[in-house]
């Protein structure tokens, strides 16, 4: 047993033992296997990836307990055992995908660690495993810390050499297969669901922006759109208020459903009216409503909060009600050349489809989520948008153009096809998420011209799936950039 003040650990340090030091050890293919506290052997042939939301702090690793198969699930690492009930993870569904308990040390006896949903989770005690002192690990990671080495990926060196049109070529092609994938992910759906009920769904999902992307998703299906008309019909009325109390009540965000609002409802008129109407509605929905743990508003800003994007979704499926989203994302190409239709080129195409699609999400001047983004707390700063124009750039980018691409491909209508994909790759860069900035900083390293040069979308995309594919496991033997040796010559 190690005796050092739990202080003298940092997190940081004990996640870089696990992925980086002490999950060698049991890696398939190395010498020795780690043991568990049961008895059993582990081997780790993927230590998952840092998570920086709430919930474990490993998603998606992928482990073999003794002689059994692959499994892939997640990880929580503590420093003692008892912080998993410290901590409060015996009681949250967050954890009940963790399938293995990593923690530096045991000074106290180590009992049965169990998740929410009653299952028993095997544990790992780090220290019994260290080739080295403590002392002797920390001074190495803080060494590597403070500075830290370049790292060692072959696409480096070849990104020197490749030219600026190839480095472009590769990348748009990585790019439009990315794009033909989410095109043909919706055709699927479409063989399923109708084509606007396909576009309703995927939209959601983009304005989940990355952290509520699933939940978003679920929700459409939940609540899909004929029930929403069902309830509220196509004509006037008060369609946005009941359209939020719809979207907010069946994604159990609103204060009587939340337990961090401790049973208290907000003295407020609007939040008054969305509990009354989301209550008249309630009955008539067959599926309960989502809780309040499949949201993520940790380390959000606060106008990305859940409650906001799904009120800015009451916008645009507002605008559809009558006619049918599909039909509106769909109008500037099918309308005739008079009307600025498909007969137009690319570009004008492209600039029409993105105004429809800021108009289907506008919002009114005096809607309650512009001023705040929790229920009854005023923001310091009020906006005009309840989604900024990156996201609607990401939209157009993850899901509208893809959308058009499946309904021609479902038409059979080639030429417009091959249009759609011509204002997919004419389109302007998107903002940088952290995968990109990565993959850029990564790729060029040394080239920063060429970083300044990746300025579409399609090429940003490009990185994305390269990273998707390969980067993010490091399986460099796999990757494309082991097809470009015949274009290493400029």
């Amino acid at each position: 047993m190690l005796q050092i003040a739990d202080s003298d650990i940092a997190e940081a340090l004990i996640w870089h033992l696990w992925q980086n030091e002490l999950s060698r050890t049991g890696r398939t293919g190395q010498s020795g296997r780690l043991r568990l506290t049961d008895g059993r052997t582990l081997r780790v042939h993927h230590p998952g990836t840092l998570n920086p939301d709430s919930g474990p702090d490993f998603l998606q690793a992928v482990l073999s307990f003794g002689p059994g198969k692959r499994l892939r699930g997640d990880v929580e690492i503590h420093i003692k055992p008892a912080d998993w009930r410290r901590h409060g993870h015996t009681s949250d569904p967050l954890y009940n995908n963790v399938m293995l308990h990593v923690v530096l040390w045991h000074d106290e006896k180590l009992q049965a660690v169990r998740k929410q949903n009653g299952q028993y989770i095997p544990t790992l005690v780090l220290s019994e495993h260290f080739r080295h002192g403590l002392d002797r690990i920390r001074k190495e990671y803080r060494r590597k810390t403070e500075d830290p080495a370049p790292a060692n990926y072959p696409c480096q060196n070849l990104m020197k050499r490749l030219s600026v049109e190839r480095v472009h070529a590769l990348l748009d092609r990585k790019g439009s297969d990315r794009f033909r994938k989410k095109a043909a992910e919706m055709s699927r759906r479409m063989k399923q669901v109708s084509a606007e009920q396909t576009l309703y769904e995927f939209a959601m999902r983009a304005a989940g922006y990355t952290k509520n992307t699933d939940a978003c998703q679920a929700l459409a299906r939940r609540l899909p759109l004929a029930t929403i008309r069902a309830l509220i019909g196509t004509g006037g009325g008060l369609r946005i208020v009941d359209l939020q109390a719809l979207l907010l009540g069946a994604a159990g965000l609103l204060p009587s459903q939340r337990l961090s609002y401790g049973g208290e409802v907000p003295d407020d008129p609007y939040v008054r009216e969305i509990e009354m109407r989301w209550e008249a509605f309630r009955p008539s929905i067959s599926t309960r409503p989502m809780k309040e743990h499949d949201w993520l508003f940790f380390r959000l800003r606060p106008f990305n909060f859940p409650t906001v994007r799904l009120a800015a979704m009451s916008y645009f499926i507002a605008s559809g009600l009558r006619d049918g989203l599909d039909t509106l994302i769909a109008g500037p190409m099918n309308g005739g050349p008079m009307n600025g239709g498909a007969d137009r080129g690319p570009i004008a195409l492209l600039r029409q489809t993105a105004r429809k699609l800021e108009e289907m999400i506008r919002p009114l001047p005096g809607d309650y989520w512009l001023k705040h983004t929790v229920f009854g707390e005023t923001s310091r700063t009020a906006r005009k948008a309840l989604i900024g124009r990156d996201r609607q750039r990401g939209m157009m980018i993850d899901v509208i153009l893809p959308f058009i691409y499946a309904l021609a491909d479902r038409d059979g209508q080639s030429d417009r096809m091959n249009l759609v994909r011509e204002m997919y790759t004419g389109y302007g860069r998107q903002a940088n998420n952290s995968v990109i900035q990565a993959m850029t900083n990564l790729l060029f390293i040394d080239t920063p011209e060429k970083k300044d040069s990746i300025d579409r979308a399609v090429l940003q995309q490009g990185l994305l799936q390269i990273d998707l594919e390969t980067c993010r496991n490091k399986d460099c033997g796999q990757c494309v950039m082991n097809g470009t040796t015949r274009f290493t010559r400029s």
